[in-house]
This record gives structure tokens, C-alpha cells and sequence, in this order.
């Protein structure tokens, strides 16, 4: 059924109407979706408009036709250029000149907001060694560097995109592009926002979810431990854990019995095990040898079996033995 306003969107077009009916309409299309999309079409299939004559209304046509082109062409641009800024806004801090330093740190801090509000609880404690840091990483996924990461880097690349666009759709023709559907892309926006702080959000958790299970440990990095020093003594990745002498490793781990939170001990005694988890997960876990006591950075505590403990003391001083024969 017809809503009436049919017959007035080709004069609406041409301006032919007055200024009244002009309102009348324009209002009527932010509420009508079956005309704005005849409208479009009319905007996008200028051959489908009857054209007998050049004459003024059909030179009003043509120059809405070619504000709109002209106006899509402008925000695409200005959506790459600010996606671009975005991905670099992470420098802002080396640039010395203050304007283009406080337009490089808008995306990154607007960005750092936005994600503050869900995952501020995660970010780790000053003074907390993770063994690893990222540059330009705002840290709300200490456990999953890849994740810091790409959060870091395409969070204010999508924010930056957002900001472009807008400022590209309000300095396109107002014919065109009517002012008050502002609303409509700024909700758009927040929609994918929120669906990429989604993606976030599952991929950490799962992460966390292996890491508080110690499954799908695919490498693992020992240390000693003393008092105020540390040293490295092995690496393990996927390959090396899957050989006899290392295999119950990984078996053993996935087996420890948990145990209520306990602070995480600095500068004690013992073994330091970064573990690295499949999908990208990493969490440093020391390891009292006397009693098997496993404690991790998070302040998970686990008890590893005597059986376990004995065998892996045993695999660590071979590890050292053969150091100190390589010295």
C-alpha cells in the first residue's frame, strides 16, 4: 500500500515543491524506508529518471546525483585515512609537534576509554614481571600478548575509521546527506564496536580457560630461580614436548590438583616455567621443587604429584649438569 509521498519524491528532487512540502517530505524520509530506497534508487540510476529536457529541475538532478558520488568518494577516503592514523596512533607519544600529536592520540586514547570500560580489571599490577612486553600494547590482555596486540593496534584503527567518516558524511552536500541520520551511523558504529569488544572478550576468555586448566600447553621456557637472580635453563616448544624424556610434561600439568589462590612468590627459591598455550596464552608459574607447589602470576596455586616432582628435579639437574659440561 502506498504511503502517499510517491508522486512528490521526483519534484522533491528537483525542488520543485515548496517550502513546506519540501520539510514535509525531507521529515517523512527518516521515517519511511520504502521511499528513502526509492530515492536512492533515483540518486544511484540517473537514467531511470524521465528526462525529456536539460532544463533547471533536471540540472538540480544532476548535481544531487553528483553531490552524492562526489560525497560517498569523500567519505571512503577520509574512512581509510583515518583507519591508517589509527593503526599508527600508537606513536603518538614520539611526535614533538603538539597538533599532529594530539590528532595521532585521539583514536589510540578514545580507543584505550573504550576498552577500559570491560577489560580494566584485567590489567596486571605494576612491578608485575610477565616476562615479555609489547610496545604501544595498552596491557588489558597481559596473558595473551598476541591479543594485546592486535586490540592495541585495530581498536583505534576502527575508532579513527569511525571519526573520518562522520567528518567526511557532515561536510558532504546537506541535500544528500541529511544531517539527522548522524544517529543512525553513530549507532552503526557503536554495533560494530561492541561486536569486535565480543570477539575480544571470547578469545581471552578462552584463553584464560586453558591457562587456569594448564591444558594445551604447547611451550614451555624453565628458569632457576635464587634470590635476586635468575637463569635460563631450556626451552621447550611443541616438537620437544612431544618427546619421550619431556612428554609428561604436559600430561602432568593438565593433572595437577588445584588449591586455593595464593600470592604469586618473588625472588624465592626454585623454578620460574613459562608456559605458552595454543591460540596464543602465556603465564610465567613458579615451581617450589621441595614440596611441588605451583603458583601461578594470576595467583592460581596447583599441587603437582611426588612422582611428578621427582621426575622433573631429576630432568633439571641433568639440564644443569649439561650446562655447566658446556662451560
Amino acid at each position: 500500500m502506498s504511503c502517499g509521498y510517491d508522486e512528490r519524491l521526483r519534484p522533491y528532487l528537483e525542488e520543485e515543491l515548496s517550502l513546506e512540502e519540501m520539510k514535509s517530505v525531507r521529515k517523512h524520509l527518516e521515517t519511511c524506508p520504502d521511499c528513502q530506497q526509492k530515492l536512492d534508487q533515483m540518486l544511484n540510476n540517473p537514467l531511470e529518471l524521465p528526462v525529456q529536457h536539460l532544463e533547471a529541475d533536471d540540472e538540480v538532478i544532476i548535481s544531487k546525483i553528483q553531490a552524492r558520488k562526489k560525497g560517498l568518494r569523500r567519505i571512503a577516503i577520509y574512512s581509510l585515512g583515518g583507519f591508517l592514523l589509527g593503526l599508527f596512533s600508537r606513536l603518538y607519544t614520539q611526535d614533538h609537534f603538539i597538533v599532529t600529536k594530539a590528532i595521532m592520540a585521539l583514536p589510540y586514547k578514545l580507543a584505550e576509554f573504550a576498552l577500559g570500560i570491560f577489560f580494566s580489571d584485567n590489567v596486571v599490577r605494576d612491578g608485575q614481571n610477565l616476562f615479555y612486553h609489547i610496545p604501544g600494547a595498552m596491557g588489558y590482555f597481559p596473558y595473551h600478548p598476541i591479543l594485546d596486540w592486535v586490540s592495541s593496534i585495530f581498536t583505534p584503527a576502527l575508532i579513527g575509521a569511525f571519526i573520518a567518516m562522520l567528518v567526511g558524511y557532515l561536510v558532504s552536500d546537506k541535500r544528500v546527506f541529511q544531517r539527522k541520520k548522524v544517529i543512525n551511523f553513530l549507532g552503526a558504529a557503536l554495533v560494530v564496536i561492541l561486536a569486535w569488544t565480543g570477539v575480544l572478550y571470547g578469545a581471552y576468555s578462552y584463553t584464560l580457560v586453558k591457562i587456569d586448566t594448564l591444558t594445551g600447553i604447547k611451550g614451555i621456557t624453565f628458569y632457576t630461580v635464587d634470590k635476586y637472580s635468575s637463569s635460563w635453563l631450556i626451552s621447550l616448544n611443541e616438537e620437544a614436548l612431544a618427546q619421550e624424556k619431556y612428554a609428561y610434561l604436559t600430561e602432568e600439568l593438565s593433572r595437577a590438583k588445584p588449591q586455593d589462590d595464593s600470592q604469586y612468590p618473588r625472588d624465592e627459591k626454585g623454578y620460574v616455567l613459562l608456559l605458552e598455550f595454543q591460540g596464543g596464552g602465556s603465564m610465567p608459574a613458579h615451581l617450589d621443587p621441595a614440596n611441588g607447589a605451583l603458583i601461578t602470576l594470576k595467583g592460581n596455586k596447583y599441587q603437582l604429584s611426588q612422582s611428578t616432582v621427582q621426575r622433573l628435579n631429576t630432568t633439571m639437574e641433568v639440564l644443569k649438569n649439561e650446562q655447566t659440561g658446556q662451560r
